[in-house]
């Protein structure tokens, strides 16, 4: 690293004059615009985002890419890093979303150049279960699953609204760990594809439903690269916006269900489908919401909500 504190105070004043690989240093970042690589012909941008303000590093780190931030989301990157107890570097590549969708050049990007450079001039810990790569968008979800392919590069992944096309996770990873997060229909797809790959809430994926400001808001470390011991799910909850619902008008009521791992963590989960007896209502797992069926009834229903942690199916009563 000092070779690369060195080459950067020599090539700074030339920034406005050549194309030519440059690095910028910032307290507790790096910046390489023009990243010498043959496969984006020096277009790209990189990032690298350190878990300490100052050099030389003091530990080796796990170390998460990101696909499409650069830049100018390095403070808010930062800040957010910094409220977490897990400490990594984070490595920024300003892919557009139009370049994100050539997915075999992105991954051949990430896995043949980015990598092998992050691991030999930083202080990482270079074993898959402790590299993480995130992206957002229904492109970014193509790109992800295209790194996820890469056999022995990634363990860890996180998606932000990834789009509501099922893509294929084939080849990922058997001890694959994902986070879900953004909007709760675009998450309900995804977390189908997990859980029909037998991959199981809490240990080795989670949701986090809302509306974070970006990708980088959704990077959750802490989860990532937690110890699986903590990550055994301790607690289901169920909750419902209304008590009852009324069977002769077609107003939906909200259901929710959260979790809460070993560590004390919370996280959304979406039934993707409930035991509802008698059937009186339907279940719209993207929009969260039990409505009355056509031609029910007149009468209102009692509504209680069940979680079987055991077998993690969400159980509706209903009595009129």
């Amino acid at each position: 690293m000092k070779k690369l504190f060195t080459l950067g105070a020599l090539l700074l004043p030339v920034l406005a004059f050549c194309g030519e690989p440059l690095m910028l240093i910032n307290p507790g970042r790096e910046t390489f615009v023009n990243f010498p690589s043959a496969l984006t012909d020096n277009s790209k941008t990189v990032t690298v985002m350190l878990p300490e303000p100052a050099v030389p590093l003091r530990g080796r780190y796990p170390v998460v890419y990101v696909l499409g931030i650069g830049p100018k989301d390095a403070q808010q990157a930062q800040a957010y890093m910094d409220a977490q107890q897990q400490k990594a570097i984070v490595v920024g590549v300003d892919f557009t979303e139009q370049e994100l969708l050539d997915t075999q050049k992105v991954s051949a990007f990430v896995s043949r150049e980015l990598v092998p450079y992050i691991d030999v001039n930083y202080p990482t810990l270079d074993d898959p279960s402790w590299r993480g790569a995130a992206a957002s968008g229904a492109a970014g979800a193509k790109a992800l699953a295209a790194l996820l392919a890469k056999k022995n590069l990634f363990t860890r992944a996180v998606l932000l609204n990834g789009g509501t096309e099922p893509v294929s996770l084939a080849g990922a990873d058997p001890s694959l760990r994902m986070l879900l997060a953004g909007d709760r229909s675009q998450a309900a797809v995804w977390q189908q594809t997990l859980e029909e790959m037998n991959l199981t809430y809490g240990k080795d994926f989670v949701t986090a439903l809302g509306t974070p400001a970006g990708i980088l808001e959704a990077l959750d470390l802490d989860y990532l690269f937690a110890r699986p011991d903590q990550l055994t799910v301790k607690k289901l909850t169920g909750e419902v916006s209304e008590k009852e619902i009324s069977l002769a008008q077609d107003t939906p009521v909200s259901l929710s269900v959260q979790a809460r791992l070993e560590n004390g963590r919370l996280y959304d989960y979406v039934p993707l489908s409930l035991r509802m007896s008698p059937p009186y209502v339907s279940w719209d797992a993207a929009a969260g919401q039990l409505s009355p069926i056509s031609g029910a009834v007149p009468g209102k229903v009692k509504i209680s909500v069940f979680v079987d942690k055991k077998k993690f199916q969400t159980k509706i009563k209903l009595k009129k």
